[in-house]
């Protein structure tokens, strides 16, 4: 049979774990602040954002887009798993296209076939991750910012 463990033992080990997730919380409890500035930094909607684009067009508090110049860009981004190359088109100063050039990642193109429509929607190179290609979609993040810097000088 075991042999049972002490009550004092038991207190003390609960008390540390105790201890130790509460410093975690504690630690990480500012870092959740921190991702709403920085997703607005890089004009990923939020709500709060969104409400209030909603709201008053006139408000401060609004998202502002960066006004592109009109033109077809081409741009390309590597990763450690290849490339990848893209062709942007801006009318009217807003992202009207994106299409996937060329790849030479590791993956089929078919892994971020959904990435060019996010650009469009977010008026921004800032796309989510692809799970088993991030890699490619890091390439393809870094090819529409290569290309929206042409836009933008």
């Amino acid at each position: 049979m075991a042999k049972k463990m002490p009550r004092q033992l038991v207190a003390l080990s609960t008390s540390a774990i105790a201890a130790i997730y509460f410093a975690g919380f504690v630690a990480t409890r500012s870092a959740d602040a921190g991702i709403a500035s920085t997703a607005s930094a890089y004009n990923v909607p939020t709500a709060k954002a969104a409400s209030a684009s909603v709201s008053s067009t006139s408000s401060s508090s609004a998202p502002t887009v960066t006004a592109y110049r009109d033109g077809t860009y081409s741009g390309s981004g590597t990763s450690r798993r290849g490339g990848v190359t893209v062709a942007l088109t801006v009318a009217g100063g807003r992202i009207t296209n994106v299409s996937i050039s060329r790849v030479s990642t590791e993956y089929p193109s078919s892994r971020i076939s959904a990435l060019p429509a996010q650009v469009v929607a977010r008026q921004s190179s800032q796309v989510d991750n692809v799970t088993g290609a991030t890699f490619s979609a890091q390439a393809f993040r870094q090819a529409v910012q290569a290309a929206l810097q042409q836009a933008s000088a």
